[in-house]
């Protein structure tokens, strides 16, 4: 079902056609025009992808692939073995003529064609900024419909077979770092929107998940303040502030504070404008954490 969400929001989008389409928002997969997962794929394959869709159109020397894929740590073979892992992604690509492969080799080197849309981290980055657009513009219903489609296209986390290359790993975090900024943004526009009845659970349960996140504990606040829990909201905070000093040996940030004196002096915020501002302002120095 997540498949054809990631390939129906390819569609929709982009209007790929007759390429084959990379997912990395989850554990890697390589799909036909049809959609059918490619079979016969090895490990060491895929993550030959990988690293291509991290420099896409972009001709990679055969010396760079070889540090990357065996972590700076090559073994004698590792020259052979890769001459014969670009072959076989090639067969796999394209069966029935390898030279029709998107899989190109140049002068020192190999590039992957990879087309505008056919990866499912561009769709979501591309909803992503339509959606902020959206919500710079006051659109939050529509900004809401374009986060909720750019998560839609997350199968799990991403690439949890490839975390032991050290370069796939980093880009994996930096993906699933996207994807939590993503669903917090989608709870500050349901804040503006006057859903905070609806989120109080789903926040609840992230707050939870990440508990040193300060972001989704405003979040929280805000939403349990707005629905009449202001005893809860602030039960929150303080389980935030315990949490925080205990682990880390700080206090809440500022903005932090401010809203857990605004929601005590009953200050809240009546426009969804000012609400989004103040659900928002993200600290990233405070956010970093996860």
């Amino acid at each position: 079902m997540a498949i054809k969400a990631a390939s129906s929001a390819r569609s929709r989008c982009f209007h790929a056609r007759g390429t084959v389409f990379y997912a990395v928002l989850g554990p890697f997969l390589a799909m036909k025009p049809s959609g059918d997962v490619i079979a016969g794929l090895a490990p060491r394959h895929r993550q030959l992808l990988a690293l291509f869709l991290l420099n896409p159109n972009i001709a990679v020397h055969r010396d760079q692939l070889i540090d990357l894929l065996w972590n700076g740590r090559p073994t004698k073979s590792a020259p052979r073995n890769l001459t014969t892992y670009i072959a076989q992604v090639r067969r796999r690509l394209s069966p029935r003529d390898p030279d029709l492969s998107p899989l190109h080799t140049l002068d020192g080197g190999y590039l992957l064609s990879v087309p505008s849309g056919s990866v499912d981290a561009a769709v979501f980055n591309h909803f992503a900024e339509q959606a902020r657009i959206a919500r710079e513009n006051g659109d939050y219903h529509n900004a809401a419909r374009m986060f909720e489609n750019a998560l839609s296209l997350w199968r799990g986390d991403a690439l949890p077979a490839m975390r032991h290359v050290d370069e796939l790993s980093a880009w994996a975090e930096r993906l699933d770092e996207d994807r939590r900024a993503v669903t917090e943004d989608l709870f500050d526009v349901r804040l503006a929107l006057g859903h905070h009845h609806e989120i109080v659970g789903g926040l609840a349960q992230w707050a939870r998940r990440h508990p040193l996140r300060e972001r989704p504990h405003r979040q929280l606040m805000l939403a349990l303040h707005r629905s009449g829990r202001t005893h809860d909201a602030s039960a929150s905070y303080q389980r935030l502030r315990r949490t925080l000093v205990d682990r880390l040996g700080t206090e809440p940030s500022p903005d932090t504070q401010a809203l857990h004196q605004r929601i005590l002096t009953g200050d809240d915020l009546p426009s969804a404008q000012t609400r989004l501002c103040a659900a928002y302002r993200p600290s990233r120095e405070c956010d970093r954490r996860s």
